[in-house]
């Protein structure tokens, strides 16, 4: 559902259509209006125009740089996973051999008793 919020930005209304909540949208346009007023003002001679260019380019690498964080995130997660899926399945390997070994212990255990004529009593 689209929805129509009024904001302000460098003394300019604008009423944007947009699926974000009112609020979401009046926020980033109040940030917008907070980074282009400093702009404006620490710099006499930036017209309105070079102002918005400006903060597009910013949020253009900013966006970028999420970007490239968000991929190696998932880059790492994936190194995470496929370590966890190794480590799982040496762990399985090992648990198959204690296993066979205390089965062997067993084997041998008997053998030595049934030779020696003693009898473990539990």
């Amino acid at each position: 559902m689209e929805n129509k919020v009024k904001v302000r930005i460098i003394g300019r209304e604008y009423t944007l259509g947009t699926d974000n909540t009112a609020d979401y949208t009046a926020a980033l346009a109040g940030e917008l209006d907070a980074k282009m007023n400093a702009m404006l003002s620490e710099s006499g001679s930036l017209s309105g125009i070079d102002v918005a260019i400006l903060c597009a380019l910013d949020a253009m690498d900013e966006c970028r740089r999420a970007q490239a964080n968000a991929d190696n995130i998932r880059l790492q997660l994936g190194e995470y996973v496929a370590s966890a899926d190794r480590a799982r399945a040496n762990a399985e390997g090992y648990k198959k051999e204690v296993s066979s070994l205390k089965k062997r212990i067993e084997e041998l255990e008997g053998r030595l008793n049934s030779k020696s004529g003693f009898r473990d009593e539990p």
